[in-house]
């Protein structure tokens, strides 16, 4: 059995000779072959019976190559074509391959040498064509079935975050944007025992792994934060459980944890490498930088916790670094500055985060590169 046997070529030409000559060298090289006297013909012969390879003359009756060819090509037939032609057909030869000829050969006394390299080479290049064209297709595939997944992780990801939070003698605002349908910050916000728990943070990456362990850690903190009312206890446990799930990821978390407390005006805070938040409050605007390493990395790590006064009026506002690390057409950052200008005023929570969100977008032009998440709550 040959090794090309399964490869088909149809050879078409007027002369006889011809024919059986270049069919003879083929059929030797183990490919099978067909014949047809002339382009009408080859047509017909292809639609009945496809085959991977056409050697066509160049001038014939009723149909000759260059019209076989541009026959073929306007019925979006890419079969690939050798077109035979003589010394002085030179020039429609080039016309032929600018119709969308794979090769010409010269009919001339090194036919039967020529005929066999040629057709390897267009065989060989056809092959590459279709096997491109199938990882094209392939790859096609394979980011519809991601552009599903993440559609999917959109949808339970928003489910997750918390609607419409509301809490008795608090105005409170939130917005969340991924950066590229799924993301990897959160926020989270309940009442237990007469103490308000909030939190926000932000996942290193943004990729599907940063949105999964963005549901694990919202998970993590919130059951903690159920059973305990201490930030500190609340965050060194979320990161021993997330160092387990970690490992060797190169992933981690940024957060801040606050509990403020209805009975006593008091507000807990421990922020674990995320950028500053702002408290405001009678035209003071503190800022709170962090108090340790980020979570996720060192179950050993610790924090310290810091408490400050909450009384009527205070307003606390959380984000994450999409915010002031947005940049414009010449690549300078928003900034923490720019912000902390919008904060000193006396905007309700949810106009407050509006605001700043118009101010980024239009500095930005729109382009976010990283997840946006803010928070702003504020005791009536």
């Amino acid at each position: 059995m040959g090794k090309n046997e399964l490869t088909k070529i149809l050879i078409v030409d007027d002369d006889a000779l011809i024919r059986d000559i270049i069919g003879m060298v083929l059929e030797e090289e183990g490919y099978a072959i067909t014949k047809a006297e002339n382009g009408a013909d080859a047509i017909k012969n292809h639609h009945a019976l496809p085959v991977d390879l056409i050697v066509s003359d160049m001038n014939m009756p009723e149909i000759d190559g260059l019209e076989l060819i541009k026959k073929l090509r306007s019925a979006e037939d890419n079969v690939p074509v050798i077109i035979l032609t003589g010394n002085s057909e030179i020039s429609t030869a080039i016309e032929a391959l600018n119709s969308g000829a794979s090769d010409y050969l010269l009919k001339d006394e090194n036919i039967q040498d020529t005929v066999s390299i040629s057709v390897k080479k267009v065989l060989e290049k056809q092959r590459l064509e279709d096997q491109n064209k199938q990882l094209i297709a392939d790859l096609a595939r394979k980011n519809e079935l991601l552009e599903k997944d993440k559609m999917l992780a959109q949808k339970v990801q928003k489910n997750i975050l918390p609607k419409n939070l509301k809490f008795s003698g608090f105005d409170i605002g939130t917005f969340y944007e991924a950066s590229d349908k799924i993301g990897g910050d959160f926020f989270d916000a309940w009442e237990t025992s007469g103490k308000l728990n909030i939190v926000i943070a932000d996942v290193s990456g943004h990729s599907t792994s940063s949105a999964l362990i963005m549901a694990v850690c919202k998970g993590i903190i919130r059951s903690t934060g159920q059973v305990s009312s201490d930030p500190l206890e609340i965050v060194t446990s979320t990161n021993r459980l997330l160092c387990d799930v970690l490992t060797d990821s190169g992933m981690f978390i940024s957060l801040v944890y606050c509990i403020i407390d209805r009975e006593t005006n008091e507000l807990q805070i421990l922020s674990a490498g995320h950028n500053p938040v702002f408290l405001y409050n009678k035209d003071q605007l503190k800022e709170i930088e962090s108090m340790g390493p980020v979570i996720g990395w060192d179950p050993d790590d610790d924090w310290e916790v810091e408490k400050y006064p909450f009384p009527d009026g205070t307003k606390l506002f959380m984000y994450t670094d999409g915010i002031t690390e947005a940049k414009n057409k010449e690549e300078e950052e928003f900034g923490e500055e720019r912000l902390k200008k919008m904060l000193s005023n006396d905007l309700d929570s949810s106009l407050l985060i509006e605001k700043v969100f118009t101010e980024v977008k239009g500095f930005c032009h729109g382009d976010f590169p990283d997840d946006l998440t803010m928070l702003a709550i504020r005791k009536k």
